[in-house]
């Protein structure tokens, strides 16, 4: 379990740093937000199988992706298959079943 809470607090340091450089920069941070898929990969081994996850962790990926949205409208480069790729990650936490 530990492992799991020290990787819930890696992902909300990245979440924080993400948002950081969105207000910030005015743009998607690709690297970091490609950091943070990884660590949703390894998160889901965690919770795999389970029907609750940290309210916590669900409530900071909901707020990064819907800054993430509000953001892509100003976004200086037009392709945003980096939120497309997060918008799968974050539900392939939330839900067992879809991009296994």
């Amino acid at each position: 379990m530990s492992d799991e809470i020290q990787l819930e607090k890696e992902i909300s340091t990245l979440i924080l740093k993400i948002l950081l450089y969105i207000r910030t920069n005015k743009e998607l941070p690709d690297d970091s937000i490609r950091e943070l898929l990884h660590s949703l990969e390894e998160i889901r081994k965690f919770t795999k199988g389970r029907d609750k996850i940290s309210k916590t962790l669900a409530y900071q990926l909901f707020y990064l992706y819907t800054t993430g949205v509000s953001q892509a409208v100003y976004n200086k480069d037009p392709d945003n298959t980096i939120l497309t790729e997060l918008y799968m990650g974050i539900v392939a936490v939330l839900s067992d079943v879809l991009y296994q």
